[in-house]
């Protein structure tokens, strides 16, 4: 790769990670007062009951794909109309497959549980999400391809703000739980119609044999570790709902719903480096370089964010009348705010390992996460309820020290020595808030206080500790905003 290439692609990598963490913050800034608005009105039972169909729908995801689609964007060569064609094509058929079994089971699965109109109506909508999203990913490898993520941003902007203004309003409307379905159906459309208008390609069915084994080849592999994945997230869960009830599940779901929110600069992050790591996966000083300086700035952003959302989260429920319902999920959130800490460090390095070809090495990790996975989550939700659950996601997270171990052996990359700074800065401002704002028992005064104190020690600990890369970031705005 010429060197001219590669200070395009650092450029281009800059622009769009600042441009996509810019992005996420306005959407999460939506989906948090959609979400909350959402909480007020809806119950748990009704939160989890969208949270089960959920989780059973994206579980078809992983089947409609097959890898096809990361084969595309990791491959050096340019892509041709043949290699579109034939991802698009096997893809629309496991969809098509995928679709026939839901209608198959769903009549015996509805009349077991005694589903009625709401269940119906929910996994119709995702059902058609589901096809929807299938039709996206020839655009989307596209637009990825290029690093063009301005363009998916604004599809994502674009469903993320459509689905709750329309989920609130049909909820405040009194159409409850059928408010998911609407939102759901209306977002998925919209967003497809845009992203074919940003990146049209000469879309239509073909099949070639060699092409279909040159992408499966890494696909499959790739595809292997996302459907033990299904094992260890999607299935768990389902079998958790099974566990606890719907209603604890939904108390789960709002749980995770709050400290998932930083982890949207962690998405621009994984949206970037995945392509970005294929593209200069030989130069191993610039990749090594590009994974520490991820990791860094995840740290240093979504570590303080976790911790504020933690601190703050109990003072906010109790503010409300109408929110002290969602009192009983406060420890959980704690427990998945810091395996979501762990997950945010350890994923880029996931992504490394899938981008530079080692596959097995990922799949082995996958397959000790699911293990894990499956000990845990049963035993302890058996026991001790959603309590338990969370403890077992924190248990699970705690064995990513393994990746970051092996971080050091592939990429020679002190994962510990990256995150100290983060970690010690974080510590310090929960531990100074908790003690400024024990001395007041009005919660919103608790809130002001905790914010200042924690924005104040970790902006000052963070300038003292990592000035140049601050300094670093400042420049990079600078020029994006130029």
């Amino acid at each position: 790769m010429e060197q001219i290439e590669v200070e395009k692609i650092k450029q281009k990598t800059a622009k769009n990670f600042l441009y996509l963490s810019l992005r996420n913050f306005g959407i999460q800034i939506i989906t948090t007062l959609g979400f909350f608005i959402l909480t007020v009105v809806l119950g748990a039972s009704e939160v989890g009951l969208f949270a089960i169909v959920a989780e059973s729908i994206a579980i078809l995801g992983y089947f409609s794909d097959v890898g096809l689609a990361s084969a595309l964007i990791q491959q050096k060569d340019e892509t041709n109309t043949r290699d579109l064609r034939t991802s698009f094509t096997v893809q629309q058929i496991l969809v098509f497959i995928g679709i026939t079994i839901i209608a198959i089971i769903y009549p015996n699965i509805a009349k077991n549980n005694h589903y009625g109109d709401r269940e119906f109506w929910i996994l119709l909508s995702l059902c058609f999400s589901f096809v929807a999203s299938s039709l996206k990913t020839i655009p989307s490898v596209l637009l990825e391809r290029k690093l063009d993520f301005q363009k998916l941003s604004l599809v994502d902007i674009v469903e993320n703000v459509l689905f709750y203004v329309i989920a609130v309003i049909f909820a405040l409307m009194g159409y409850g739980v059928f408010s998911y379905a609407i939102a759901t159906f209306i977002k998925s459309l919209v967003g497809l119609v845009v992203i074919y208008r940003l990146e049209p390609w000469d879309i239509g069915f073909g099949f070639s044999q060699t092409t279909a084994k040159k992408l499966m080849k890494y696909g499959i592999p790739f595809q292997a570790n996302s459907l033990i994945a299904v094992a260890k997230d999607r299935l768990s869960n389902l079998l958790v709902a099974g566990i606890i009830g719907r209603e604890s599940f939904g108390l789960l779901s709002w749980a995770q719903k709050g400290p998932r929110i930083p982890l949207s600069f962690m998405d621009a992050i994984m949206k970037i480096t995945f392509p970005t790591f294929s593209r200069i996966q030989d130069h191993r000083e610039l990749l090594k370089k590009s994974i520490t300086k991820s990791i860094h700035f995840i740290a240093l952003i979504v570590f303080p964010l976790l911790g504020g959302i933690a601190l703050v989260s109990n003072d906010i429920v109790n503010i409300i009348p109408k929110y002290t319902k969602w009192q009983p999920a406060i420890v959980p959130l704690y427990f998945y705010a810091i395996s979501y800490a762990l997950a945010a460090v350890t994923t880029p390095i996931t992504n490394a390992f899938n981008a530079v070809g080692k596959i097995k090495t990922t799949t082995k990790l996958m397959i000790m996460w699911t293990v894990l996975t499956w000990i845990f989550y049963p035993i302890l939700s058996l026991k001790f309820g959603y309590y338990g659950t969370s403890v077992a996601a924190l248990i699970v997270g705690s064995s990513s020290v393994v990746v970051w171990i092996l971080s050091q052996k592939y990429f020679d990359t002190n994962i510990f020595k990256i995150i100290i700074h983060p970690t010690i800065a974080t510590i310090l401002f929960i531990s100074i808030g908790i003690f400024a704002s024990s001395f007041t028992s009005i919660y919103l005064i608790k809130i002001i206080i905790k914010v200042l104190c924690g924005t104040i020690i970790y902006g000052t600990y963070s300038w003292v500790s990592s000035k140049d890369d601050i300094k670093w970031f400042i420049t990079q705005a600078k020029w994006l905003k130029n």
